[in-house]
């Protein structure tokens, strides 16, 4: 494959700060007509590496994650494809085997930030 047929697919994600959710409110406490009534950040857990604490099956480790990132992922990828002479399927195919190898070969727990906020939508008097 040539540097022109080649295509980058990137998903860019990260865990994001206190500060970071409640940036858009800072001035005035509202933004587009909503408050932030509530914000909690923690972290989930990771029930596949619990999982795999206690059976030591790093293939079925590998899956389990491949398996996730492919439901969660994998459409928005292959939404990518529409030019490309790879059918969707074939592309998930061989993405989550490839990740599940790879997972397999080298398991560590994964880092689930997440947050939960409750917004109230201000109404005009």
């Amino acid at each position: 494959m040539n540097a022109a047929e080649m295509h980058r697919m990137v998903i860019p994600t990260f865990g994001r700060s206190r500060r970071d959710f409640m940036a858009p409110f800072a001035d005035t406490g509202g933004f587009a007509g909503l408050a932030m009534e509530e914000l909690e950040i923690f972290y989930g857990e990771d029930r596949i590496w619990e999982e795999f604490k206690g059976h030591g099956d790093a293939a079925s480790y590998g899956g389990r994650w491949a398996a996730f990132s492919r439901a969660s992922v994998g459409p928005t990828l292959a939404a990518g494809l529409d030019n490309c002479v790879v059918r969707a399927g074939d592309f998930l195919e061989r993405l989550e085997g490839k990740m599940a190898a790879r997972l397999a070969a080298a398991p560590e727990r994964t880092v689930i930030p997440l947050a939960k906020m409750v917004m109230v939508k201000e109404c005009p008097t």
